[in-house]
């Protein structure tokens, strides 16, 4: 009991010396999105989640997703949630997570289609719309994949699917049906056509960030998934996975 005591108010310690945490997320609605000024989402609600058992203060705000991993990748007390974990991105952060399992692929609009077999046979399905900042557009130029149509954001590439000028777009599960309604699109007319990839979402928090606060924050997740509350958050947000 005692060595419990010690240990809980080392935390409780560290946590009141430590500097305030600067969260940063950009927008990809149910995970992260910004409702009359308020940040919203799966996301927003487990950083605070977390915050509450470190005792860290934490500030958030929404950036571009390049510019918030730039900013964390030199910047000390600060990270980005939630995004994936790269080979290339693996050594400019410290990662805690994963917060989420998601399924990244090719998505079309109108009639159910056959699902394509292979990349090979998405290079000759038509051009694929995709946001230049996002993993998946790297991930296919590795590739070799020639009909890219590299976009700025997310609501430019549903646009250019509902417009008939991308046959293809590159999404997660988790935030497809978002992104469909945000453009106007009936989600029930959007089918996924080939799965690319399916990797965990993660905060990356700089690589200056006190090691041992890092280890919390682990620490402080690992106990949210075992008490269940990544899956009531998910439910709440109406996010599907399949739980570790």
């Amino acid at each position: 009991m005692k060595l419990l005591f010690a240990c809980l108010l080392s935390l409780c310690s560290f946590a009141a010396s430590a500097a305030e945490l600067h969260l940063l997320t950009d927008d990809h609605p149910p995970l992260q999105f910004l409702q009359q000024g308020q940040l919203k989402g799966y996301g927003v609600d487990l950083v605070h989640a977390l915050a509450g058992l470190t005792g860290d203060r934490v500030r958030l705000d929404q950036t571009p997703l390049r510019r918030a991993l730039l900013l964390a990748a030199q910047t000390p007390d600060t990270g980005v949630f939630l995004v994936l974990r790269s080979p290339e991105r693996e050594t400019q952060y410290r990662w805690v997570g994963p917060a989420l399992d998601v399924q990244i692929g090719l998505y079309s609009l109108g009639d159910k289609p056959l699902p394509l077999a292979s990349l090979e046979q998405a290079r000759h399905a038509g051009r694929i719309a995709v946001p230049r900042k996002w993993l998946g557009y790297s991930y296919l130029q590795k590739h070799g994949m020639d009909n890219l149509y590299g976009v700025e954001s997310p609501e430019q590439m549903m646009n250019l699917l509902k417009l008939g000028r991308a046959d293809l777009v590159v999404a997660d599960d988790h935030t497809i049906t978002s992104l469909a309604r945000d453009a106007g699109i009936d989600p029930r007319q959007i089918h996924l056509r080939l799965a690319l990839l399916r990797q965990g979402v993660y905060i990356a928090f700089s690589p200056q960030t006190d090691a041992q606060r890092i280890a919390n924050w682990q620490a402080a997740l690992d106990q949210l998934r075992q008490q269940g509350e990544l899956q009531r958050l998910a439910q709440q947000w109406q996010v599907d996975q399949a739980w570790r």
